[in-house]
């Protein structure tokens, strides 16, 4: 985990540059978004509850409880994240100044197409009556920020099999970095419910409208909506802001999150695989995504996830074989 502590520090020089590069008065960026830090403390401080329980469920279902060598891992894992959590919000309200958005009628038709002629939100809204805005809040931010922020730190804190833990931060890399950055950038989108804002029109009013009766409007996640948009409309900079569509992060995690509990217990899959479905859901529920953003994002961490086992399965028997050299 030091090496991801290390990789983090690189990618935050990185971000650095490209906010120098590529946006107005970086300092004052830098500023605010030390300015709003408050904010990002007093989230962790509601966070901790759960991620104890994370943890916990974890070591149960695992049986397999932390040693002094975990705990060292895992403080590394801990800053490791800390610090790539904000390297990727620079990077990420830098973006629409490297590629302005662009691609949103392409993925608004490609998903309409896709599904029969309808808007895949259509079908989830079906559902409305029956969805609390205040559980899809606490699923979409709190239990998703979970894997989302301390992946690397959870796996760390619970994992001793060292080749499980390369392969899935070299995942959770990907996800943010692979997916979240440089497909984000070739597929520069808003997602429908910034479609209107950005364009004009009335393309997914109906949308809109869906949102204000089942609460969505109204609630944490509109109010988190309208933040993001006004963040992205002043040009400013805050810890946790930035907009992107395609393709989807939070089911790019989701899927990373499904693929370790699968691989840590037959106890913790179904869990995993609840988690990705409801997610993914939820994405096209609030409007944030079209539903291609996280089909695609599941194909890509499923693709990345297989690649990599099948390339240890190989590195296997050399590494046994250079230690059989080594031993005579």
């Amino acid at each position: 985990m030091k090496r991801f502590f290390l990789f983090s520090v690189t990618y935050l020089v990185l971000a650095m540059i490209i906010l120098f590069m590529f946006r107005d008065a970086p300092v004052a960026q830098l500023v605010d978004s030390v300015a709003r830090t408050k904010d990002t403390v007093s989230a962790f401080v509601k966070y901790f509850p759960y991620l104890a329980v994370a943890l916990g469920a974890i070591f149960l279902a695992t049986r397999q409880f932390a040693n002094k060598n975990m705990a060292k891992e895992a403080a590394w894992a801990f800053a490791g994240c800390l610090i790539f959590s904000t390297a990727f919000t620079f990077v990420k309200t830098s973006m629409p100044y490297i590629q302005p958005f662009y691609a949103d009628v392409l993925f608004a038709n490609w998903d309409k197409a896709l599904h029969g002629g309808v808007d895949p939100w259509v079908w989830t809204h079906k559902f409305a009556p029956y969805i609390s805005e205040k559980a899809v809040a606490t699923l979409y931010f709190i239990i998703w920020g979970l894997p989302a922020a301390f992946l690397p730190f959870i796996i760390a804190a619970t994992d001793n099999d060292e080749a499980r833990k390369r392969r899935f931060v070299i995942l959770y890399c990907f996800v943010w970095i692979g997916l979240g950055n440089v497909v984000a950038l070739l597929g520069s989108s808003v997602g429908p419910v910034y479609y209107d804002r950005l364009l004009g029109g009335e393309r997914f009013a109906d949308l809109i409208g869906a949102l204000g009766a089942s609460g969505i409007a109204g609630g944490k996640i509109g109010v988190v909506q309208d933040g993001l948009w006004r963040i992205y409309s002043e040009y400013s900079q805050s810890i946790g802001s930035g907009i992107s569509a395609f393709p989807s992060v939070h089911v790019g995690v989701s899927t990373l999150t499904m693929l370790y509990l699968c691989e840590r217990s037959k106890w913790l899959a179904p869990v995993g695989i609840a988690f990705l479905a409801a997610i993914q859901f939820c994405s096209v529920y609030i409007g944030w995504h079209y539903a291609i953003d996280g089909y695609f994002s599941f194909a890509a961490v499923l693709g990345v996830w297989f690649g990599l086992r099948i390339w240890a399965n190989r590195r296997a028997p050399e590494t046994q074989i250079s230690g059989q050299h080594a031993v005579a």
